[in-house]
């Protein structure tokens, strides 16, 4: 992959430049989620439609501090 890197007349970055074919890859892959994440996302649904879901309110309750 061929970067280029734009700058500004103070020496900041300012544009990342990349041939299309290359940007085009990067969105595809980017679009492209890992199977623990899938697997994650199919379990939550299947607990959603089982009603094995808590409320906001019970899971942020674990994580509160005791004074």
């Amino acid at each position: 992959m061929m970067v280029k890197y734009l700058t500004d007349q103070n020496g900041n970055t300012t544009d990342v430049v990349l041939p299309i074919a290359d940007y085009i890859d990067l969105l595809e892959r980017a679009n492209e989620l890992p199977p623990y994440v899938k697997a994650g996302i199919e379990t939550g649904r299947q607990q959603a439609t089982q009603g094995l879901t808590k409320s906001t309110f019970d899971v942020m309750r674990k994580y509160e501090t005791k004074a």
